[in-house]
This record gives structure tokens, sequence and C-alpha cells, in this order.
């Protein structure tokens, strides 16, 4: 017999889309080094760059200057005071298993961490590769997606991991791409703001920006909304060839987030926010992914509140029409608090006292019986401008 509590399952197929606040904490779990100051295993919480090489993560090649620079430049993007957490593994470990060991950081976090970004440098060069990324980088995904649902599911934690396209052989026609895959808490990265061949040899990609990004934004918000204003970095490749000579479509197509420019615009920006999924998934989008966990959040710890409450029922055994109501406006409440009043949800202003929550109660199940209150929740997101075409002529009048 289970004991009392709450479940919420994640819908799945309602947008019909074809072919420092704990919303935005985040973890970076690295192959690192330790020192006098900083023990491996061991997290540690810093809210600047400073603090962070008063552990002693300095920038020397040989020991922790992977991390140290994805630090770097997570705080040139999110800013300090941005809560971060840092747990470091040697360099022996594979890429697989710093996916393993981030459990580690996330149960420490006591539920505050919503992304793991992943900083990969092995003492041993790993050069394997297949299908244009590192041998095995599907099961990694795997692994990340599985530990992220685990979390989300048993501990109210929804995680989303962000992994670099570790070994990418710099040709996209190498790539599978994720037009099959499920992945819908995995982002993979493409492009570093150091080339492949320079003195530090960058075989990954510059998740340190794309981290910073995500922590500093709402949940709503695109790392690649151009208002924003460019990325700090002013230089981005892949492998040795600058960004705004890659041809960035291709990669999109595949799936994969990366740095791109625009015309007009001077510059680095994110191209998008995909995740490793296909474009069906309603979650394809870290946008998406990040509104209804946040909902999702609220829902469940305001539904706590009602666990073996008082339930005044009908003669036929079912819930009253009344205390239904009461519930479902209490989640309603707090969501349009947290949510729609700080514009993360889209409320139809056409719509007279719409608030883009609804929460139905089912009045129709016996709780004499089985002591179950059965819902939905139904959360509406913001629109994005990915494709804008308009027409252009003279104004004259013959």
């Amino acid at each position: 017999m289970a004991r009392p509590g709450v479940s919420i399952g994640f819908e799945n197929g309602n947008l019909g889309v074809v072919a420092t606040s704990p919303d935005g904490v985040c973890a970076i779990v690295a192959s690192a080094v330790a020192n006098g100051s900083f023990d491996l295993e061991t997290p540690y919480t810093v809210y600047s760059l400073d603090e962070a090489e008063t552990l002693g993560i300095i920038p020397t090649v040989a020991a922790n200057y992977e991390l140290h620079k994805t630090i770097k430049e997570f705080y040139a993007e999110a800013g300090t005071g941005t809560e971060l957490w840092i747990y470091g593994v040697a360099k022996t470990q594979t890429l697989d298993q710093l996916v393993a060991d981030s459990e580690a950081v996330l149960l420490a976090s006591n539920r505050r961490i919503r992304f793991v970004t992943l900083k990969y440098a092995p003492s041993v060069a790993d050069t394997d590769v297949t299908a244009g990324l590192r041998t095995g980088f599907p099961a990694t995904l795997a692994a990340a997606q599985e530990i992220a649902e685990q979390y989300t599911t048993e501990k109210t934690q929804p995680v989303v991991y962000i992994i670099e396209a570790y070994n990418y052989t710099g040709v996209a026609a190498d790539l599978v791409g994720f037009s099959a895959t499920t992945y819908n808490r995995v982002a993979v990265l493409i492009g570093d703001t150091e080339t492949r061949t320079g003195a530090t040899a960058s075989k990954g990609a510059a998740v340190g920006v794309l981290a910073g990004r995500i922590a500093k934004n709402q949940v709503h918000v695109n790392v690649g909304r151009v208002k924003d204003g460019a990325l700090k970095p002013l230089s981005f490749y892949v492998l040795d060839t600058p960004v705004e000579q890659v041809n960035i479509d291709a990669l999109y197509d595949k799936g994969f987030i990366t740095p791109c420019t625009h015309v007009g615009k001077s510059g680095y920006y994110f191209v998008d926010d995909h995740l490793a999924c296909t474009v069906e998934d309603d979650y394809h989008f870290l946008t998406r992914r990040r509104v209804i966990d946040k909902a999702y959040v609220l829902a469940n710890a305001t539904l706590s509140n009602f666990i073996l409450d008082t339930v005044p029922l009908t003669g036929h055994g079912k819930m009253q029409d009344s205390y239904a109501k009461s519930l479902e406006s209490e989640v309603e409440r707090v969501i349009v608090q947290e949510m729609t009043a700080k514009g993360e949800l889209s409320a139809d202003v056409t719509i007279a006292n719409d608030t883009g929550v609804e929460v139905l109660i089912d009045t129709t199940n016996v709780i004499a019986t089985d002591s179950q209150i059965k819902g939905k929740i139904r959360v509406r997101p913001h629109g994005y401008g990915r494709f804008i075409e308009f027409s252009i002529g003279f104004n004259i009048t013959a």
C-alpha cells in the first residue's frame, strides 16, 4: 500500500507541433584536480568567479583550466551573485561517470538545482568517434535523461542537463541528430570560445555561456532572444572555423544548440533552445520544458497541503462542488501569482479574467471508495517568433 502523497503526470501531445530563484540554479559537474582548498566529490556553492578562485580553481592548463573557463563564462553571462553549485570529479572518470556522479550534487542541493552542466576534460584524450561525436554519446544522453526523469518524478526536482557535443568532427553530415529520440531533458551544445587546435585543444563546447544565459533568464525567455543582447564572448568557433563561416542551419536541423550571428547585429547569439527530442514533443524547446517544470513544482507544493484533508462528500460518495472549486482556485491562485503575474504564462487579454491557467477537479470520482482526488492542470505558454516574414514595397498611390 502506497503512503499518501501527490502524483502529477506530464501530458504530451497537446501543442500539436509538427516535424536568484530556484528556476535557474545551475550545477557544474566537471573533470577536475583537487588542491588544498578544493576537494573532489564534494559539492561547493559559490556566487562569483572570485569565490571559485578562492577555492583554488584557477586557469592552469594542466589542472582546472576547463572548469575555471566554464565558471568564468557562466558569471560573464549570469552576473555576480548568481547561485552556482560546483562538483569536481577525477579526470580519470569518463563522461558517463560524470553523468552518474551528478546525482550527488543534485541530492546535496535539497531540490534547488534545476539544470546540470557537464564539463568533460579527461586526463587522457578521448579520441574515439562514432556518428560525428564521442563514441557512446547516445547512451550518455539516455543516462542523463533517466536521472532527470527520476529526480523529477521521485523528488519533485525537475532537472535539465546541458552536455557538450564532445569530439564533434566538424562535419554536420556525420551527425545522426535527434529526429527519433526522446531526451526532452537534455540539451546538446556545439561551439566553443576556443579553437580545436589551440593551446587547450578544446574538444567540447562553451557550456558555461549557455548555462549563464539560462540562469539569468526567466523560465519563458528563449536563450536566443535578440532583445537580450549579444553573448559576452567575442569569438566562437566550431573546431577551428569561426561560427559565422559555419553552416549553422545544418546543425539546427539536427537539433543542436549553437552560437550564431544575425544580419545587422554585432556579436553572437544562440540559434534557439532545442532539446534532444523530436519536434513533435511538447517539450522540444527548453522554454516549454522550464515553464511546465515551474508549474509542476508550484502545483505539487500547493496540492501537498491537501494530503489527508477532510473532503466533504455528496450522498454518492463524491467530492462536493464547493470543495472542488476551492481546491481549483488555490492551485490556480499560486500559479497565477508566481507565473502569470511575472509574465511567464500567456493570459488572453481578449477574455475576461483569463489567467493562462486552468485547473479542473474530477467530481465524478467516488472518493469514499478509493480516496483519490483526480484533476488536470493546464497552463498556456508563450509563442515565439521563429519565422518572421514580411513584404516590402513603395507606398505610392497612383
